[in-house]
């Protein structure tokens, strides 16, 4: 099967960068009660970011994914100040584009000695989002007007962790305006079906339900058994397989499922994105700017989605800069389909700056430069942890 295509990324103007500081912020708020998760035990809400300042002293903020293990927060801030800081501090670059090629090509043989690809593609993401905010901000564009995008509003839907009282929940999201919403579950069929069948009947049919499996579903029980959720009408089905399964496997239970199939937000590298797209199992394109690509990568990957007719949501579900990376990058590509997650769970470190941005199903983004966002230094100070 040939590959698919990628466009070239839409490149505004040169944004020249010289860098002077780079430097993580660790937060953690612990939750009350831990939770279980097909990934492990959760037992607070962690976001690792990234402050970098240019030799102008205008400064820009991004996220390095860290989820899973929740012990990875200073081996990723490590890998920042170690290898990737000293390759970008006191360098020129033309774009942050030129910036994230450059981390990309030389961190390659570390990635293959180190087998770890995903915490190096992580933190030049975080990296890359950063460099992007001070591009925007010495610009004097929001992001999503830099990259050609038309306006900025987009649609968001109420994502519902584990932890939640889920019916409590889903009407507080109602009262405040959301009209989509997505939740998780794992196991047989059975407790699919139990999971989702009491929102179905509580957000009525007007409203969009997705279900999130995070990769819990042997295939083969699966292609059996994915048809038993067309009664819930949903609107996806998220990762019921694993990301790596063989694309037969996604193709067959493609064809037996009622619905879209959802992934992408475990999805590193453009290839991985390019065979995807060809194989044509996945109706819904998630791509996590903080996790692989930052804007620099993923924003080719989320164009060439649309173009091809698959429905753009990028995934996000931890810190305000990553959930204004992929709102900007979704208002970037003028699709009237996307739809931008929004987890609606307490989130410290997140909340203080982005609260006011989820209105009556919209998220807004208004005409502030770069990422638009005004980090709260006291509610920063009161959770960050040491690293």
């Amino acid at each position: 099967m040939p590959m698919f295509a990628l466009p070239d990324f839409p490149y505004p103007k040169p944004a020249e960068l010289r860098i002077r500081v780079i430097e993580p912020y660790a937060l953690d708020m612990p939750l009350a009660k831990s939770v279980q998760t097909p990934m492990g035990t959760i037992g607070s809400v962690v976001n690792l970011l990234v402050r970098v300042e240019d030799e102008d002293g205008v400064e820009g903020w991004g996220e390095i994914w860290c989820n899973f293990p929740r012990f990875s927060m200073p081996y990723r801030a490590r890998l920042l100040r170690e290898v990737v800081a000293p390759l970008l501090l006191r360098q020129a670059f033309r774009s942050p584009l030129e910036a994230w090629r450059m981390l990309t090509a030389k961190t390659r043989i570390l990635r293959l000695q180190s087998g770890e690809p995903g915490p190096l593609a992580a933190v030049i993401a975080g990296v890359d989002i950063a460099l992007w905010d001070i591009a925007g901000r010495k610009a004097g564009l929001p992001l999503w007007r830099m990259f050609g995008g038309l306006g900025g509003a987009v649609s968001v839907y109420a994502s519902i962790g584990r932890s939640e009282d889920v019916p409590r929940r889903v009407e507080d999201c109602l009262r405040r305006g959301f009209r989509a919403f997505k939740i998780r579950s794992a196991g047989d069929i059975a407790e699919h079906l139990a999971a989702a069948m009491p929102v179905r009947r509580q957000i009525g049919d007007a409203c969009e339900l997705m279900l999130d499996l995070n990769s819990s579903w042997n295939v083969d029980a699966a292609v059996e058994a994915v048809g038993r959720l067309e009664a819930v009408h949903l609107a996806w089905l998220e990762e019921p397989i694993p990301a790596d399964a063989p694309a037969h496997d996604w193709q067959r239970l493609a064809a037996a499922a009622p619905m879209d199939l959802a992934g992408g937000e475990n999805l590193i590298g453009a290839g991985m994105f390019q065979a995807a797209l060809a194989d044509g199992a996945l109706g819904v394109i998630q791509p996590d700017p903080t996790k692989w690509g930052g804007l620099s990568g993923t924003l080719p990957v989320a164009l060439a989605a649309v173009g091809a007719g698959r429905r753009l949501c990028p995934h996000m579900f931890n810190g305000a800069p990553g959930v204004l990376a992929c709102a900007h990058l979704l208002a970037a590509c003028n699709t009237p389909h996307g739809i931008l997650e929004y987890g609606v769970g307490h989130n410290g470190p997140r909340e203080p700056a982005i609260r006011e941005a989820v209105r009556d199903g919209s998220f807004l983004l208004g005409d502030a430069p770069g990422l638009g966002l005004s980090m709260d230094g006291e509610a920063m100070r009161a959770l960050r942890v040491p690293l």
